[in-house]
């Protein structure tokens, strides 16, 4: 994480400041195999990443740790190790040697407290210090990157995002991953079907940093904005302090009224879309990230993919809206929905060009992709933000 201005102390080197380093998703997804043997950074497993050091400071020797400091956070990770004591243990214990990347979890029995932690590392001579290899931001945007590259699962993790978010009515629900708890109702909704194959892919990544550095709830996002950039789309801004739900009880309590059903119509969209506060602008530019990902029978009754890309984030949903002829089918569990050789359309798709309104906003994003990008981005964060306030922008 960047380092722009150190406060120094006799032992430790703190930066207590740090820039904004936000990596950039909306429904549908496909299956991919449960991650497993990922090759995370420092190691799959905690025996792995997780290592003791001890180190005595004798005669008022140095530490030597270059630390980021950060009040909101459960841990320091270190940015450089300078000499004294540190460097001295990495030239004794190579096979426990600190690096830079790497984050100290507890000195002298303190967690969790990082000012607490800090003063023990200023103020004992000897440290017993628990570290984890590799758990910094930059390393969970590499491990992220990894996750979807290796798997294809961008936009299921995507869906997972719009899903946890999208439950805001206006009145309550908000992201804060309820969904992954056992019997809360956003776990039992039919809309969220198929999305604990999502919660059981970044399984391995939630065991390394959750809640050491993030929340589940904030790492669903920033999964969704990894995928949307690995996948060709834009850029968008995260930020954080999305709070976990602890219990089923702090689930929104049910589905009606908060996610679109895709055998409806325009009027639908806006009942759906407009208490969560978006114009029709905003309902075609969310509308747009049918551009990757596809419906599966066993979870929604749709099937198939809306583009013939389905792993590429463009603006291909829109040109194909508008240039397709699209004839209307029933699935084999009785859902109607359109169809054009390989490629499919939801009731919900079809009402962008039906309704004058929305029509105008598909032919402006049809013609220009990075207008798209624009207002799909801004729209996007404001989606992943419902019912929230005081988010910071550095995790």
């Amino acid at each position: 994480m960047g380092n722009t201005s150190c406060c120094q102390s006799e032992d430790l080197a703190v930066n207590e400041t740090q820039p904004v380093d936000a990596k950039p998703l909306m429904i549908s997804g496909g299956d991919a195999a449960v991650a497993g043997g990922l090759g995370l950074a420092g190691g799959d497993t905690e025996a792995e990443r997780v290592y003791q050091v001890t180190l005595n400071k004798v005669d008022g020797q140095k530490l030597g740790l270059d630390v980021d400091y950060m009040a909101e956070r459960k841990l320091l990770p270190i940015m450089h190790v300078t000499g004294g004591v540190a460097e001295e243990w990495n030239r004794r214990n190579p096979q426990k040697k600190m690096c830079s990347g790497d984050s100290i979890l507890e000195v002298n029995g303190v967690k969790g407290d990082v000012v607490e932690m800090l003063e023990k590392c200023k103020a004992d001579q000897i440290l017993n210090m628990t570290l984890c290899r590799s758990l910094t931001y930059e390393f969970l945007l590499e491990d992220l990157e990894k996750l979807v590259r290796q798997k294809q699962c961008g936009p299921i993790l995507i869906r997972l995002s719009w899903h946890d978010a999208g439950v805001y009515n206006g009145v309550d629900g908000c992201p804060n991953a309820a969904m992954r708890l056992s019997g809360s109702a956003e776990q039992q909704m039919a809309a969220n079907a198929g999305l604990q194959v999502a919660i059981k892919l970044l399984a391995p990544i939630s065991a390394k940093y959750v809640p050491r550095l993030i929340s589940h709830a904030d790492l669903w996002v920033v999964a969704a904005n990894v995928a949307i950039k690995v996948m060709g789309g834009p850029v968008i801004t995260t930020r954080y302090g999305r709070l976990d739900a602890q219990q089923a009880s702090q689930s929104a309590p049910s589905g009606t009224g908060r996610l679109p059903d895709g055998d409806k119509d325009a009027h639908h969209l806006r009942t759906i879309f407009h208490p969560k506060g978006f114009d029709d602008k905003e309902i075609v530019a969310l509308s747009g990230a049918h551009t990757v990902g596809a419906c599966h029978l066993d979870r929604s009754g749709f099937q198939g993919a809306w583009t013939e890309q389905k792993l590429k984030f463009d603006n291909s949903y829109f040109k194909d809206l508008l240039s397709k002829s699209w004839t209307e089918e029933t699935t084999s569990q009785g859902k109607s929905q359109f169809r054009c050789g390989e490629t499919m359309m939801l009731h919900t798709d079809m009402a962008l060009i039906k309704d004058p309104a929305f029509k105008w906003h598909v032919q402006q994003f049809a013609e220009d992709e990075n207008l798209w990008f624009s207002e799909f981005g801004k729209a996007w964060v404001r989606l992943q933000e419902l019912g929230l306030e005081d988010l910071r922008d550095i995790l």
